[in-house]
């Protein structure tokens, strides 16, 4: 079975938008800093999700974190 790595944390996730809500959860420096340098804010995500339909937030997210998040295999 494959999982996925928080690139912040040792967080496994068994797919990238279950991996988001575990990040967007996350008010530490160190996750904030990592969607930094992705070009997006904690705020600007949080806002997209409270105020926008369809989980816009975690959906944005999920795809940043398919290209760079690790996969794990757990057996």
């Amino acid at each position: 079975m494959i999982n996925y790595k928080c690139p912040c944390c040792r967080k496994l996730a068994p797919d990238h938008l279950d991996l988001a809500r575990h990040f967007l959860g996350q008010t530490d420096n160190r996750h904030k800093s990592w969607l930094s340098t992705k070009e997006y804010s904690y705020a600007k995500l949080i806002t997209m999700q409270v105020a926008e339909f369809g989980n816009k937030g975690y959906d944005a997210l999920a795809n940043i974190l398919k290209k760079d998040a690790q996969e794990v295999d757990v057996k």
